[in-house]
């Protein structure tokens, strides 16, 4: 076992002290979203947040060289380069209209989503919040799709659309983060 496997670390979030655990047990802690990367973990003598603390840890790899792939139509090198944005490895082929053609080959990675508008968000709730529409929005589905049936079933019963446009309202106060937990603009 080496060092790093036996050392344990201490915890803190919001002022309060946990652990020791081991590197093992945060990291199951983390997968299963007991902890967050915003948490704060004591290592040497200092306390970071966990986003910093692996950021530090694990080594950043070279960047990787570039490849050479000769050009059947011209039989010239054709340099072969990784994209930032996408895991597949992306180059350029020219065809023999002398023209560059970027080619893709794999699946495109999913990029972060971008964080929601909070004002269209409380628009939302104030105008359609009684069917849900700000939280389809905020992609919280399931939400929305409880409000679209309160909104059925009060209607049915007669009650009409009171209950679900009030809980829309409080949501439109209360709610900060949307469905994917990013915080809303």
């Amino acid at each position: 076992m080496s060092g790093e496997e036996t050392e344990q670390y201490e915890l803190r979030w919001r002022g309060r002290t946990s652990g020791p655990y081991p590197l093992a047990e945060i990291n199951r802690m983390l997968d299963e979203h007991d902890i967050g990367m915003g948490h704060e973990i004591l290592h040497q003598g200092k306390w970071m947040v966990l986003e910093e603390f692996f950021a530090a840890a694990i080594p950043q790899p070279e960047p990787a060289p570039e490849l050479a792939k000769v050009d059947t139509f011209k039989r010239q090198p054709v340099t072969l380069a990784p994209r930032e944005k996408k895991r597949a490895l992306s180059f350029k082929v020219s065809v023999a209209s002398n023209t560059e053609v970027e080619t893709d080959t794999g699946q495109m990675a999913a990029q972060p989503a971008r964080p929601r508008n909070r004002m269209v968000f409380a628009f939302l709730a104030i105008c359609l919040g009684f069917l849900g529409v700000h939280n389809f929005y905020a992609r919280q589905w399931l939400t929305g799709l409880l409000q679209v049936l309160l909104s059925i079933a009060t209607s049915l019963m007669g009650f009409g659309i009171i209950a679900p446009w009030l809980w829309a309202m409080i949501e439109a106060l209360v709610v900060r983060k949307d469905g994917d937990g990013i915080e809303m603009t």
